[in-house]
């Protein structure tokens, strides 16, 4: 991606660059047709000119699902990238619905500023860095919403923001590579939460991996997942805490676990009729026991996060198999099972299991265009345990084929 400078971006908006835009939303920007693309808008506009329209054409198509109508917004690669999803962004927004005036500190190109001006009157829309503000205010101009955000291009640190409420999104990337604890960000969450005196409701987005023990006691974390993928942290302060210290939210929905649940521990059992793997949420919330004793389950083991139940509980929260056979590990046997079973494809996922997948797979004996199971290394009671299960589709989780560790 070519550099993207304020002066290009006023260049982007030119009667002529619209006009390129248009023509780009049409065409063919697969690999392979990316060099004619290339010449064609070199013979009408400069190298940096043409790059950064041809990059527009392409961030714009990779947009779709984190933006409404990207084909009328600008972009950078990297804010791309960082930038959260649309399900995930209004659903967050909601939590400060309440609030007259909220800040967005770090708006990067402002998908969450977007989110939050449908539900809040004014927002006050911050970005340090002028590209993005830049790209921040013609964004929301584009959205319809220039009359409810004010954005600024300062350090966030050292305004004055006198505002209620304040979502922060401090940047997680230290010399290229993403950092999980709350001191590393930037800024650290030390430097976030000296807001706290004057915005006593905050929200904070931090990565997905956080240690729970740097949680503040006075914080409240939820974990958000959507259709099986696990998209963030977030940290709740103040009037948006919502009486649970730790909570697992799967999207669409929401759906959620809650710690504060009474639930004792759950019993374990051997795998039975169905077995159960809870979303990324529950698991990152370490709420696996309350799920259990929400659909009636129990656990294949004690530090094991498959659950299972001799009825099918129907749940957003889990995805979910119906086990065919399931014994302690041993080759040779299983691929009696799978042959047996007229088995010709076979995603294998482990937990709790030492073996390699992609090496493991070639001494499976399989049908030609055999039926499709799950085979699933883990432990059960404490002993190395092997299942073959079918699953019970959902078009909330991802249906590709992965191998879990």
């Amino acid at each position: 991606m070519y550099p993207l400078s304020v002066e290009l971006i006023e260049f982007l908006l030119s009667v002529e660059a619209q006009v390129a835009l248009a023509d780009l939303r049409g065409a063919d920007l697969r690999d392979e047709a990316l060099f004619a693309r290339v010449a064609e808008l070199r013979r009408r506009f400069d190298p940096p000119q043409a790059a950064v329209l041809l990059d527009q054409a392409l961030l714009r198509r990779k947009a779709c699902g984190k933006f409404e109508q990207p084909d009328r917004l600008y972009f950078v690669d990297e804010a791309l990238e960082q930038a959260t999803s649309r399900a995930v962004a209004v659903y967050r927004a909601r939590s400060f619905g309440s609030f007259g005036r909220v800040a967005d500190l770090g708006c990067g190109i402002g998908a969450d500023t977007l989110a939050l001006a449908e539900v809040v009157p004014s927002v006050l829309a911050v970005e340090l860095d002028p590209v993005r503000a830049r790209l921040a205010e013609l964004n929301i101009a584009a959205s319809g919403l220039s009359g409810r955000v004010r954005v600024v291009c300062a350090d966030w640190t050292t305004m004055a923001l006198g505002v209620e409420a304040a979502f922060v999104d401090p940047v997680r990337r230290s010399e290229g590579r993403r950092v999980f604890g709350l001191a590393e960000m930037s800024p650290s969450l030390a430097a976030i939460r000296a807001l706290l005196t004057d915005v006593p409701n905050l929200g904070v987005k931090v990565a997905p991996g956080v240690d729970h023990a740097e949680v503040p006691s006075d914080a409240e974390i939820e974990f958000i997942a959507e259709r099986g993928y696990l998209k963030e942290a977030f940290l709740r302060f103040g009037a948006l805490c919502r009486g649970a210290a730790r909570v697992a939210t799967v999207l669409p929905g929401p759906h959620q676990v809650r710690s504060d649940t009474p639930v004792g521990e759950a019993p374990v059992s051997e795998p039975l009729a169905y077995l159960y793997e809870p979303d990324p949420a529950v698991i990152r919330a370490s709420l696996v026991t309350t799920l259990a004793a929400q659909i009636g389950a129990a656990q294949v083991d004690s530090t094991i996060a498959y659950l299972t139940s001799d009825r099918l509980a129907s749940t957003p929260l889990a995805r979910v198999w119906q086990v065919e056979r399931h014994g302690h590990f041993n080759l040779k046997v299983l691929n009696s099972w799978l042959l047996a079973l007229g088995v010709g494809h076979v995603v294998i996922k482990k937990r709790g299991s030492p073996i390699d997948p992609d090496a493991f797979r070639r001494r499976l004996k399989l049908v030609r265009g055999g039926r499709p199971v799950t085979v699933f290394f883990t432990r059960a009671l404490g002993n190395p345990w092997m299942i073959v299960a079918a699953e019970i589709r959902s078009d909330r989780y991802r249906t590709r084929d992965e191998d879990h560790s």
